[in-house]
């Protein structure tokens, strides 16, 4: 049950562009999640701004 070199190193390669896809995929995901979070207390804190300064 020895495998050729190449076959390992195949296997190899294959699984960790995996992890690097998978990873990039997670970053991102977590990038977009950030900035609308951002984006959603920019927008508050400009209303409450603006509703305190009607006052």
């Amino acid at each position: 049950m020895n495998e050729s070199p190449v076959g390992s190193f195949l296997k190899f390669a294959i699984g960790f562009m995996v992890f690097i896809s998978v990873s990039f995929g997670v970053t991102i995901a977590v990038n977009v999640y950030a900035q609308k979070q951002d984006a959603e207390r920019q927008t508050a804190a400009a209303l409450q701004a603006m509703l305190e300064q009607e006052k």
